[in-house]
């Protein structure tokens, strides 16, 4: 029998950045990128408007990842850009932020990546496997994807998600 799931909190971001000092050190923030910060407020902010912690899942839909650090790597060939190029780079940075170590997984499936992302943890929830999740979609916009005229938007968006 499937478990009712409701959710608890929703934090998202628009165009204008906030401090992101609140939740990300200047040391930590010092090789982010800008989607990477976005990322870690909404969940800290999404979290402590749910009042938790820490979800029992960690679960993260991006279209096209951290493209700015992508570009990068392809232009200069630097191994830091290249680890933060990754799509699930933005999952485990908030994982590691937070302390996680439960479920954690990614969906990029341009389009339909957040709802991927909702399903799973809707799934998950009503089954029992886990209480509560937190689910981001998040992307970024870059001068060479608006001069390719590569489709999307730029997002933050957190979720919160729990067993009602």
């Amino acid at each position: 029998m499937m478990r009712d799931v409701k959710i608890l909190s929703i934090v998202s971001l628009g165009a204008e950045d906030p401090d992101f000092r609140e939740v990300v050190s200047p040391i930590e923030g010092r090789r982010m990128g800008r989607i990477l910060k976005r990322a870690l407020w909404c969940s800290v902010k999404a979290l402590e408007k749910a009042g938790l912690e820490k979800p029992d899942a960690i679960i993260t839909a991006t279209d096209y990842g951290c493209m700015e650090n992508s570009e990068l790597f392809l232009e200069d060939r630097r191994p830091v850009h290249f680890m933060n190029s990754t799509h699930n780079t933005i999952g485990s940075v908030v994982a590691i932020k937070l302390g996680c170590h439960g479920y954690n997984t990614t969906y990029s499936h341009a389009g339909r990546s957040f709802l991927s992302a909702l399903e799973d943890a809707y799934m998950q929830i009503g089954l029992g496997d886990i209480d509560t999740a937190l689910v981001g979609w998040y992307d970024e916009r870059t001068p060479k994807m608006d001069a390719s005229g590569l489709p999307g938007h730029e997002r933050a968006i957190a979720v919160v998600l729990c067993s009602n």
